[in-house]
């Protein structure tokens, strides 16, 4: 399962293009690290290489079991050398803000004075969490990264995230890295912090039917269980995908069969959506279910109604489940 997530922990490093878009440029002190940075480079003709981390000595980009005061070893190479670089830790609610997904777009020209304002309008990042490695001579760069014990400025975007949060698709939280010369992210150097106490993915979600008896040809309305604790997750990550990683969502398949999940008797889902996880900026809602599905014929008795949900995730199909009892009177 750890490796359908792989292109999932790349996407979430976009997310750090906000840094980009926003104008956060180097301080004064980076601005001196720059000009060091040209003068050691000049005359030098390297050759292009690809920039490759490791995270604890895993080349998967997501790190599990943290906790405030972690420590994350980074290691990467392929870097330019001698190259200012900015690590920092923020909320996947970044990914469903309406007011993030603005700056996400772009735009903006680049100015230090946008710093602080950048930092204010993305209270989901966490600025005391910013940390500023330098590549080696060699385009290296080694970097102990703690993991913060305070919060960004949102109350609603603590690290670890909360449990509703978890069970509603943000997994975890992003350890970004951008290039403060660029102002570009840097995917090889970015991933996912999940938490200590955590499952590795959310439990799979409830659904209630509008009827618990229907005969063949009769439509049956789908929402989520009453008081539901647990959500449509999988549709909360196709919306980060599409956001952060500035293309289209991966398509969600919504599939209904009756006795087994891998069973006959496949239902035609005319109009069954699942929405993903929206942020107001205070208000969080889960992902949720609509919609109905038509009984189909040659069906009778007692079953048990699988209602699945899954996208394509690197040649992998990543898929939950929710089941309901439904009778299916003989004529």
């Amino acid at each position: 399962m750890r490796d359908r997530l792989w292109r999932f922990g790349l996407v979430l490093s976009v997310l750090v293009s906000s840094v980009a878009a926003l104008g956060l440029t180097p301080t004064a002190a980076t601005a001196a690290t720059k000009s060091v940075t040209a003068k050691a480079v000049a005359g030098k003709a390297a050759a292009a290489a690809t920039p490759a981390c490791t995270f604890d000595g895993s080349s998967l980009p997501i790190v599990t079991g943290v906790s405030g005061g972690t420590k994350i070893i980074i290691s990467c190479t392929g870097l330019s050398p001698l190259h200012p670089y900015l690590m920092l830790e923020a909320s996947l609610l970044i990914g469903i803000d309406p007011k993030a997904a603005a700056l996400l777009s772009g735009g903006a020209t680049p100015s230090p004075a946008l710093l602080e304002s950048a930092l204010a309008a993305l209270p989901e990042i966490n600025p005391a969490s910013f940390a500023l490695p330098i590549s080696d001579l060699s385009g290296n760069l080694n970097e102990t990264y703690t993991v913060p014990s305070f919060q960004p400025t949102d109350p609603n975007a603590t690290c670890p995230p909360s449990l509703f949060e978890f069970n509603s698709g943000l997994i975890g939280c992003a350890l970004a890295m951008v290039d403060l010369t660029t102002q570009k992210p840097v995917a090889a150097g970015s991933g996912v912090l999940e938490w200590k106490g955590y499952p590795f993915l959310p439990p799979d979600p409830t659904v209630a039917f509008s009827a618990t008896i229907a005969r063949p040809g009769t439509q049956v309305n789908v929402t989520d269980a009453p008081s539901a604790t647990t959500y449509w997750w999988i549709a909360t990550l196709a919306a980060l995908e599409a956001l952060l990683g500035g293309g289209s969502a991966p398509p969600l398949t919504l599939s209904v069969a009756f006795g087994a999940k891998h069973h006959t008797f496949v239902s035609a889902p005319e109009s069954l959506t699942a929405t993903s996880a929206s942020y107001d900026g205070t208000t969080l809602t889960p992902p949720s279910i609509s919609g109905s599905f038509t009984v189909p014929s040659g069906v009778s008795g007692k079953h048990k109604v699988f209602v699945s949900l899954s996208m394509p995730l690197d040649g992998f199909g990543l898929q939950i489940t929710a089941e309901a009892p439904l009778v299916v009177p003989r004529k």
